[in-house]
């Protein structure tokens, strides 16, 4: 039996576990917010209950409410792995004698292909901030460093003006776990910097030593929902709302560049992955390559018969 028997008991361990994660585990804001909120919604099952001991059947049951109650199989397993990291550190710290978690097995859940902008919606995104004023230079700058480095909305965030590589070549990027990666900047997106920065002291002015790259209207850092807004503000007159949202740049990123032939490894570490596996969900086929494939493999598909095409069809193939 645990020697943590009640849930009053587990607060003051919460509390603790979420110090170690920030700052022992370097834990991202929101990987923060989102392992409170998961074991606080646990913690308001385990008090439903009669008996009140934290047991692996206290824990099947939860996780048998949650299909009951709806939730999709990823978020069920996401709360699983929030409740596991938990139990770790807490078996870790002798609060508990064994894992009530140990063996549990997540759910299946099916593969969904990320959702990505065609070539030509990115470029009509682009389009949208209008760079002579100085909220659509500083959007079209954040669009083109998601798009063109392929960041998370967090990454971006969290960039200060060293950050930026003289003379402008690259961008210095700090990923989840404080993993740190140089990523080039493109010919556009070093432009839509060069532009903001031009105007960003308007900017600056009310807090003149704020090292952010990318500020509010207050002079301040923009925060994770801003950049969220600004994103949005330009994609939702391109595409439909429910694919204007500032991750699909990032899936657009690595598919465009796999797309062009890119090396899984390089999309790897550009990406700021950990695992190939994270980044081969992005070897998805898209039409145009399909189709591209077809034309030039199959002997009834009519093949072209210029050299110049078959020989571009075969560089989107390799």
């Amino acid at each position: 039996m645990n020697q943590l028997l009640r849930v009053e008991s587990c607060e003051r361990w919460r509390e603790q576990f979420l110090t170690y994660l920030a700052a022992e585990r370097r834990a991202a804001v929101r990987t923060l917010e989102t392992r409170r909120d998961d074991l606080l919604h646990f913690a308001v099952f385990w008090r439903e209950q009669e008996n009140g001991e934290l047991t692996r059947a206290l824990v099947r049951r939860y996780i048998s409410s949650l299909s009951r109650d709806g939730y999709a199989p990823a978020t069920v397993n996401r709360k699983l792995a929030s409740l596991r990291t938990f139990c770790k550190y807490m078996l870790r710290e002798g609060a508990l004698l064994n894992d009530p978690t140990a063996n549990l097995v997540s759910l299946k859940q099916a593969r969904k292909l990320p959702r990505f902008l065609t070539v030509e919606e990115m470029s009509k995104a682009m389009q949208v901030p209008q760079p002579s004023t100085p909220v659509g230079a500083r959007d079209l700058a954040i669009l083109e460093l998601l798009y063109g480095c392929g960041l998370r909305r967090q990454e971006l965030v969290n960039l200060n003006l060293d950050a930026v590589t003289a003379p402008r070549q690259y961008l210095r990027v700090l990923g989840k776990r404080n993993r740190e990666r140089l990523v080039p900047l493109g010919r556009a997106a070093r432009t839509a910097l060069q532009n903001w920065m031009a105007v960003r002291a308007n900017f600056a002015k009310t807090i003149p030593d704020e090292t952010a790259l990318f500020l509010d209207a207050h002079g301040r850092r923009m925060s994770a929902g801003l950049v969220y807004h600004a994103v949005r503000r330009a994609l939702r007159q391109v595409v439909p709302v429910e694919k204007a949202h500032p991750h699909i740049l990032r899936h657009s990123f690595a598919t465009h560049l796999l797309d062009a032939g890119a090396d899984l490894m390089a999309v790897k570490e550009l990406l700021g992955h950990a695992s190939l596996g994270t980044t081969q969900i992005y070897t998805h086929v898209t039409p145009q390559r399909l189709k591209a494939v077809y034309q030039l493999a199959h002997p009834r598909a009519g093949k072209e018969t210029d050299p110049e095409k078959n020989r571009q069809v075969q560089n989107s193939k390799s």
